[in-house]
């Protein structure tokens, strides 16, 4: 294995030797320069830009892409990635000065490549997205001073017949997110609102902290978290959530457009 990630896999208390036994790293290293376990690449690099924009189980790092890309393909090439997934290839060609091409079955799945791929007006983006932060935060801010009768009796309350919904989010938690996707409609770059919302739903939901992957059931009490090694309360809204997403995508944005080739 690679110095760099022995020392990686002694601090994260990973046993190297099982490793050794169960792949080629030598051969790894030999035919690619790399032992291909990649220990050592912190999770914000492993992140970096767009990367980031939506979260996705099981997509490949972007390092290991471009291992492969840069050992088998050049510039100007034509990749077809026919499981495109969240789009980490074509983003890695992209930058790498390579022609791609994506299938995919889900049509949520090619949402979150479009926005990740396309080109856009990055102040224009900006603009729309701080406009709609600021007229949920009106909104999420006014909920604050309504509860109980009152808050039922609301007449700007959101409705819907999703038992779903009902279930994983707080009261408060969606009505911002009932709100937010009320007001995507009004905007001429509906798709990364999209990605926004949904990414802040997922975080939003009446789930444990360290269990956003596959919670199994809704959390409204309090509870032991074992991330933050003390007792935490459920989550009761989704604007603090809008918020921090809205301004990390503009800046995920920004940074993958000075990388990006006209590929």
């Amino acid at each position: 294995m690679l110095e760099a990630s022995k020392k990686a896999a002694v601090k994260f208390g990973i046993d190297t030797s099982l490793i050794e036994k169960k792949t080629d790293t030598r051969k790894n290293i030999e035919i690619l320069g790399n032992d291909l376990t990649f220990l050592s690449v912190r999770e914000f690099e492993r992140t970096k830009h767009v990367h980031r924009l939506h979260p996705y189980l099981g997509k490949f790092i972007p390092q290991l892409v471009e291992l492969f890309l840069r050992k088998y393909f050049k510039k100007g090439n034509t990749i077809l990635d026919p499981f495109s997934g969240s789009g980490t290839a074509l983003v890695e060609a992209n930058v790498l000065g390579m022609n791609s091409i994506g299938m995919e079955l889900s049509p949520f799945n090619a949402l979150i490549q479009e926005v990740k791929t396309k080109r856009y007006n990055t102040p224009e983006v900006e603009l729309e997205i701080k406009d709609a932060l600021k007229r949920v935060k009106s909104f999420s801010y006014g909920l604050k001073w309504k509860s109980g009768e009152f808050f039922d009796k609301c007449i700007d309350r959101f409705e819907t017949d999703s038992e779903y919904l009902k279930k994983w989010f707080s009261e408060r938690a969606l009505q911002e997110i009932l709100f937010y996707r009320s007001i995507i409609k009004d905007y001429k770059n509906q798709d990364i609102l999209k990605i926004i919302l949904s990414r802040a739903a997922r975080s939003a939901r009446l789930i444990p902290h360290y269990d956003l992957a596959r919670p199994k059931k809704p959390v409204r009490e309090t509870y032991w978290c074992i991330k933050h090694n003390r007792h935490c309360q459920p989550i009761d809204e989704a604007f603090k959530f809008i918020n921090r997403y809205s301004w990390d995508t503009i800046k995920r944005l920004k940074e993958f457009d000075k990388l990006r080739t006209n590929a």
